[in-house]
């Protein structure tokens, strides 16, 4: 398979750019939760709370860190990656197509409203249905609305 058609989800996003699919990120974050704990290093927090009162939020720190695991995306997101109840993804199956560029309506969808506010979703499905899936992904606009 395409390595573009491999990675385009169904909604237009390039899966390898999503922060979820970051295996490095994901790595470092299980490292340093066997080095916090093989360390104890919420003995150690405790007692700098004493003199520095942000350590008294370490165990908010670890629920944090604890959710940022959850959200390693392990697949592709038309292998049943990403979000498991997708109503995208339920969509464009339910419409028999490959992706929301083949729909008429991508542009006022309210499935993608949410993604809008965040991705580059209507410059991405411009691009696919314009260059098809195989050939658009150098030309797919920035992930995140912020970098």
């Amino acid at each position: 398979m395409n390595k573009n058609k491999k990675y385009t989800a169904y909604c237009g996003l390039y899966c390898l750019d999503c922060i979820p699919s970051n295996k490095e990120l994901f790595e470092s974050l299980n490292e340093l939760k066997i080095l916090l704990e093989d360390i104890e290093f919420d003995k150690y927090a405790e007692l700098k709370s004493k003199t520095n009162e942000t350590f008294n939020d370490y165990s908010q720190f670890l629920d944090v860190l604890e959710e940022m695991k959850k959200l390693e995306c392990t697949a592709v997101c038309t292998e049943g990656g990403c979000k498991e109840d997708c109503k995208i993804r339920e969509c464009v199956k339910e419409k028999q197509y490959d992706g929301c560029w083949e729909c008429d309506e991508f542009k006022d969808c309210e499935l993608l409203d949410y993604l809008k506010g965040i991705h580059s979703i209507e410059h991405n499905l411009k691009m696919i249905k314009e260059y098809g899936v195989e050939n658009w992904a150098d030309k797919r606009g920035k992930h995140y609305n912020w970098l």
